[in-house]
């Protein structure tokens, strides 16, 4: 198997889940944002199915990548495919269609995949696509899921991603997915997404950004109910958007502007990243104060 290389551009969907969580993480007893435990309920399983649904896009990308290089560049590995198998399977001559399975419990690891991390994954994400090569306007690729879970944790559904680009850069696609994630002990959450990404590529990678909206005409980014069975819906009000400089060179995997507003059980959690500044920085309005927080800056987030 080749190397397996890597887009920042596609790498970045996971960071929000850092946003949600460090808000937790920075407060403290003096800060004017109280959070409640319900709160803390509210937001963090939000962020914790962003992180386990949405990385499963991103995972996808690194195997369609194995398949055909949009770019001559070359990137880091991706580890959290290390240990598994990926297969190609019915890929025409032109690269315009075809599968990919990735296994994580083949016959070498049955007991799963560990990441440097610790994360465990099992099962199987099968990528299929269509309509051209994986990065060019009009081909679509799709993601199912089979026996597929992170660290007990089952993802089911589907995912759906349309390219719709007019230009070389930015490169853009269209996101639709519904998903029902159900922990050990038999609690579950359903999330539906509905969000646009952009990724505006440059000679070099560390000048790329990707910039993340809600799709046009949606009524969300993202919504569902959480294992709590609250209801929940995520907007993003301004589009998110990530540099890989401030990743590469400074750490910063959150996003360097854009505005989130998180809605669950009746609460209103407004999220702003600022306006463009390399910064693990970021602001939370909550029933009427603001407060400006500072993310956690090391390798517990690489």
């Amino acid at each position: 198997m080749k190397t397996m290389k890597n887009v920042f551009g596609l790498k970045v969907i996971t960071s929000l889940m850092i946003a949600f969580v460090m808000i937790f993480a920075s407060c403290s007893k003096t800060d004017e944002v109280a959070f409640t435990a319900q709160d803390v309920q509210n937001v963090s399983t939000a962020g914790a199915q962003e992180a386990q649904q949405e990385e499963t896009g991103d995972m996808a990308i690194s195997a369609l990548n194995e398949v055909e290089v949009p770019t001559g560049r070359v990137e880091t590995e991706d580890v959290r495919l290390t240990c598994a198998t990926r297969t190609p399977s019915g890929v025409n001559q032109d690269k315009s269609a075809g599968t990919i399975t990735i296994d994580f419990s083949g016959p070498n690891n049955p007991t799963g995949c560990t990441d440097s991390k610790g994360n465990v994954r099992k099962g199987k994400i099968i990528i299929s696509w269509s309509g051209g090569k994986w990065y060019l306007k009009g081909s679509t690729h799709t993601i199912a899921f089979e026996g597929y879970s992170i660290n007990g944790v089952a993802i089911t559904g589907s995912r759906t991603v349309a390219n719709i680009s007019t230009l070389d850069s930015p490169l853009t696609w269209t996101i639709v997915a519904t998903h029902t994630a159900t922990w050990p002990d038999a609690t579950f959450a359903t999330r539906t997404v509905n969000r646009t990404r952009k990724w505006a590529r440059s000679i070099n990678v560390i000048d790329d950004k990707v910039i993340i909206s809600q799709t046009a005409g949606a009524t969300s980014a993202a919504a569902g109910k959480n294992r709590y069975g609250k209801t929940y819906s995520v907007q993003i009000t301004t589009p998110l958007e990530f540099k890989a400089s401030c990743l590469l060179t400074s750490k910063v995997y959150l996003p360097v502007k854009g505005v989130l507003v998180i809605t669950a059980d009746g609460k209103v959690y407004t999220l702003d990243y600022g306006t463009g500044t390399c910064d693990n920085t970021f602001t939370v309005t909550f029933n009427g104060k603001t407060r400006e927080f500072t993310g956690k800056n090391d390798s517990t987030n690489d």
